[in-house]
């Protein structure tokens, strides 16, 4: 019989859903996912560190002529997610405002237009929005003046301080509604990456770099897999670089593919400040055992589609600098899901942008929970897109790409 031993290290994106819940949520959709591929999963306890910053779950999976073991370690960072989200209104606008537009000042945004115009496009849609609202403010106010003092001249002192208050109260509804707070709050996040600036987002790249070493020396397995949704392939580079940093020779011999989904890598490597973490993504790519599964979608407005992960990165020269094999995916949700799933998904963003690590109705080669818990390496399903309906291990597909 086939067997597979992988461990997955896993680094989330900006949410503040914590392990436990994460790991519940990946293992509903593994049962789904392998009733759909024709096999079974089951897990063990999920076990969390003292700190909450590193959670384990075991999985088993069965089929026909194979089986395999997936220790899954969750890593988190949702308490540092909290803070930012649960700073009191209208504190956490008048925090973050100014570390968002910053990304304006300082150039990155125009970069962001150059490697991709969708990720352009949720890039400004927080400040378009709040020019909306001051506009809508701005004459509701004068209007509703003239309705109530007819003739009496408005000052304009009185209507300013007046728009400003509406303006506030329209950033938080229906602006929460539209994720405008939490777009901001999202690139706060990311102004202090850039800058260094929380001590919590520092200690936490060590936490993290130890722990990988930890997983990867502690036992032996056949593959190891680094999942980044988002925010976590900005994580998970930072990690695995400290990491290598700390042990050079960690990731020799080994089989590793580092699967990024819906990556958020480019808004932090595009801004001008941020030299130390271009180095990390150095020593990440610098690997030639390593591949680099990239999976990008139309769908998704949150991450740089059709962009190259590294070719806008300007001091990167492909030939010297990467020596990993990276693969591009662009792919169609449209293919992965029912109708009522579908259509669900358009009406959200972050939805769409969380497809990624959910499970999926149909075969699709870009099945994740299939990379976690199914017969292939993840590497021979990054680079044989058909192998999933070719290989003998699993019933036929019922369809095709």
């Amino acid at each position: 019989m086939h067997h597979i031993n992988r461990l997955v290290l896993n680094f989330p994106g900006f949410e503040t859903t914590g392990a436990i819940h994460q790991i519940e949520r990946l293992s509903a959709g593994a049962e789904k996912t392998s009733s759909l591929w024709g096999f079974k999963t089951a897990r063990g306890d999920a076990k969390s560190t003292p700190d909450g910053t590193k959670t384990v779950a075991e999985f088993e999976s069965t089929g026909e002529g194979w089986s395999a073991s997936t220790r899954f370690v969750q890593f988190s960072w949702s308490d540092i997610i909290e803070k930012y989200e649960n700073e009191s209104y209208p504190q956490s606008l008048f925090h973050n405002f100014p570390k968002y537009f910053s990304f304006f000042l300082d150039k990155s945004v125009r970069k962001y237009r150059e490697a991709s115009l969708r990720y352009w496009g949720f890039t400004i849609y927080p400040i378009l929005m709040m020019v909306a609202f001051a506009i809508v403010s701005w004459f509701a106010v004068s209007a509703l003046f003239s309705l109530i003092f007819p003739g009496v001249e408005l000052h304009w002192l009185f209507q300013a301080f007046t728009a400003f208050g509406l303006f506030l109260v329209l950033c938080k509804w229906p602006g929460d509604l539209a994720y405008m707070n939490l777009s901001v709050n999202d690139w706060g996040f990311a102004r202090d990456m850039v800058s260094g600036s929380n001590p919590e987002i520092e200690k936490r790249y060590e936490i993290f770099a130890s722990q990988v070493i930890r997983e990867i020396t502690s036992s032996s397995h056949d593959e190891i897999i680094i999942v980044g949704h988002s925010f976590g392939s900005v994580w998970a580079v930072a990690a695995l670089a400290n990491a290598l940093e700390k042990k050079p020779k960690l990731l020799r011999g080994k089989r590793v593919t580092f699967l990024a989904l819906g990556s958020s890598l480019l808004k932090i490597a595009l801004v001008r400040r941020a030299k130390k973490f271009r180095v990390w993504v150095r020593h990440v790519v610098g690997l030639d055992n390593l591949v680099w599964h990239e999976i990008q979608t139309k769908t998704d407005f949150i991450s740089f589609y059709k962009s190259d992960p590294f070719e806008p990165i300007e001091t990167f020269n492909t030939a010297e600098d990467i020596a990993a094999d990276v693969i591009v995916h662009r792919v169609n949700f449209r293919k992965a899901l029912g109708k009522r799933r579908l259509k669900k998904m358009r009406r959200s963003m972050y939805l769409a942008h969380r497809q990624y690590i959910l499970y999926m109705d149909n075969r699709v080669h870009f099945d994740f929970q299939l990379r976690l818990f199914g017969p292939f390496y993840a590497d021979q399903l990054a680079r044989d897109t058909e192998l999933t309906v070719n290989h003998d291990y699993l019933p036929q597909a019922s369809n095709k790409e």
